[in-house]
């Protein structure tokens, strides 16, 4: 049965809507909505009423606050852990105010002293009314006066959370214009210049005597120096030293090994080694370690077979990778050409026609990985009649390019083979040009060029090169869609002569030669830039007998497109290439007892350091 003054029993009462549906403790305390009666003083409890008045009335062991006024509880939670959870609709007011380590201000119900602190004086004529409100509303004004402190705490903790807040950006705030108000320093990459000095040391390495033929090695130096050199290896037995002196060719004989030669610094600046055999004619330059060498159009057949040379010229351990490919892509290694280990100073020689042998034509590439290895092949031409054999050496191309010029080979010749070598993924297309007198031409019947990705191609070039349609030319340019390798094999009267890309040269350089009775003519070959672009010049080709003694010099005019050929007396030993502000290249095309082609290539008489900048730039002064 409810009470005569329960505020839900609204049976024989008008509804208004500016009171209905708000809670008990938003009212006017003194005015009571349901009458139309204002100004009269609610009926007033006692602390010790409002005790006794439970359920009602909350206790501390649950915390929450039942008011039975018809709405969820504001907090749902523990009161004891301080895990609160807000429902109603300013959930979202306090969304994790009440996680982690929450302590409210109270831990007990007020004692009635507290909750009559503050409150009026009661006056004694309303004193008979206090029964009239009944248990309801003295719950309800409980729970309004518990719910505005409640309301009041968990917001300061909200406003303490935002003033850290905007703390953190005051203080990122102030930094920003501290920055925008200090005017940045202006940076600048200090650039050093690269240090060049004359090396101090020098090692070329020398590779062993073909099969048959006087051997011999000479040495001398391009530059002023003068002094000792060491030959060692197996080419020199238990090793020897020799005298160089400036522009002397000094001469020893040599076992059928290979020779490693060791320079000092009076010597090193300007050394040039060579080795040659005079019947039949065989002759290259020593060059010196590599880390890279190409060899297109190697054999590993029964008349055209090739000999691989790995020397390491020092004390420690050197591996060398070998890769092979022929006009389907790459060739499969066979077990003994994978990863070779060449110990110190010693040499490791190895016949592809015993390693792996095969019909047609290969190109050879050899990666050193660890320490030092001179790299050289001996190309051989075999009878297969009467069994001779005749050699000559194949010097080998460090960097593929775009373009490749073949200077100089001999001007008779029953066959001529062009194998152009693709070390890309992606098929390469090139374009064939000769080099003449006076110009650069395409000629009539040029074959198209299409190199498989890591493959190879082979071009007949015989006829196109013949006395009757090219009597004049002197050399090949291949023009290539991408970087590729190159080298022309020539076989005469079964003599081998090699023609490979050679370097690019803009300063003094030199080759020493075989001189002698076994040698017939000698001639320089030199072609200008091919570029439009390149500049002219004039190159002077002074020869040197082997006692130092300059025979007559001569100068020629080149430049783009333009090239030239000089003869030079057959006892020339050295041979001085003197370019006067153009880049050239060249070669020296021997003829006698058979052919021979020696590359010039750039003379090392200078060492460049790098100029090392700073890991951080340096400011300037503001």
């Amino acid at each position: 049965m409810s009470h005569s003054r329960d505020p839900y029993d609204r049976s024989h009462e008008p509804q208004a809507d500016d009171v209905y549906g708000q809670e008990p403790w938003m009212l006017d305390p003194y005015a009571d909505p349901y009458t139309g009666q204002t100004g009269q003083a609610p009926e007033r409890y006692t602390p010790e009423q409002l005790y006794a008045q439970e359920p009602y009335v909350p206790g501390p062991e649950t915390g929450q606050m039942l008011a039975q006024t018809g709405y969820p509880p504001p907090y749902e939670g523990d009161y004891q852990t301080g895990e609160f959870t807000r429902t109603g609709e300013f959930a979202g007011d306090f969304q994790g105010d009440f996680q982690g380590d929450f302590q409210p201000e109270y831990e007990a119900w007020p004692t009635p002293d507290e909750m009559r602190a503050g409150e009026p004086e009661p006056e004694t004529e309303a004193e008979p009314q206090r029964g009239k409100g009944g248990r309801m509303a003295a719950a309800a004004a409980a729970a309004a006066a518990a719910r505005p402190r409640l309301r009041r705490v968990r917001r300061q903790r909200g406003r303490r959370l935002d003033n850290t807040a905007l703390v953190a950006l005051g203080l990122i705030g102030a930094m920003a214009v501290a920055l925008l108000l200090n005017r940045p320093h202006q940076w600048e990459q200090p650039t050093l210049a690269a240090d060049s000095s004359a090396p101090k040391a020098a090692t070329v390495v020398c590779p062993g005597k073909p099969k048959s033929g006087a051997d011999e090695v000479a040495v001398t130096n391009a530059a002023d120096g003068s002094g000792e050199v060491t030959l060692s290896g197996p080419g020199a037995g238990k090793g020897a030293q020799a005298t160089v002196g400036s522009g002397k060719v000094t001469t020893t004989s040599a076992k059928p090994g290979s020779v490693v030669i060791r320079a000092g610094k009076e010597v090193a600046p300007g050394l040039v080694a060579g080795r040659s055999t005079a019947k039949p004619l065989a002759a290259t330059g020593c060059v010196a370690p590599q880390a890279e060498a190409w060899f297109p159009g190697v054999g590993a057949g029964a008349t055209h077979n090739s000999v691989l040379e790995l020397t390491n010229p020092n004390s420690g351990a050197a591996t060398v990778d070998i890769s092979l490919y022929d006009e389907k892509g790459v060739v499969p290694v066979p077990e003994d050409l994978r990863g070779v280990a060449i110990p110190g100073n010693t040499t490791r020689t190895f016949d592809l026609l015993h390693v792996i042998p095969r019909k047609g034509e290969l190109s050879l590439k050899t990666t050193v990985v660890r320490g030092q290895a001179g790299v050289m092949v001996r190309d051989r031409a075999v009878a297969l009649e009467t069994g001779a054999t005749k050699e000559d050496y194949f010097p080998g191309q460090s960097t593929p390019a775009e373009t490749n010029l073949l200077v100089g080979y001999p001007n008779s010749a029953a066959s001529r083979t062009l194998t152009v070598a693709n070390p890309g993924d992606a098929q390469v297309s090139a374009e064939l040009r000769l080099l003449t007198p006076k110009n650069v031409l395409t000629p009539e019947g040029a074959p198209e060029i299409s190199v498989p990705p890591n493959g190879q191609t082979q071009v007949d070039l015989t006829k196109l090169l013949g006395k009757d349609s090219a009597g004049d030319a002197y050399g090949v340019e291949i023009v290539a869609t991408g970087p590729v390798t190159t080298a022309m094999r020539s076989v005469d009267r079964g003599d081998v002569a090699i023609t490979t890309a050679t370097e690019t040269v803009s300063e003094a350089t030199a080759v020493v030669v075989p001189a002698g009775p076994g040698v017939g003519k000698k001639r320089v070959v030199i072609a200008g830039p091919v570029a439009k672009t390149g500049s002219s010049g004039t190159v002077k080709v002074v020869p040197v007998t082997a006692k130092g003694k300059a025979l007559k010099a001569k100068s020629v005019e080149v430049g783009p497109g333009l090239g030239a050929e000089i003869e030079v007396p057959a006892e020339a030993a050295l041979i001085q290439l003197v370019p006067e502000g153009v880049e050239v290249n060249a070669a020296v095309v021997m003829s006698g007892e058979g052919d021979a082609v020696v590359p010039f290539r750039p003379l090392r008489s200078e060492v460049r350091t790098a100029g090392v900048a700073p890991g951080l730039p340096l400011p300037l002064e503001p």
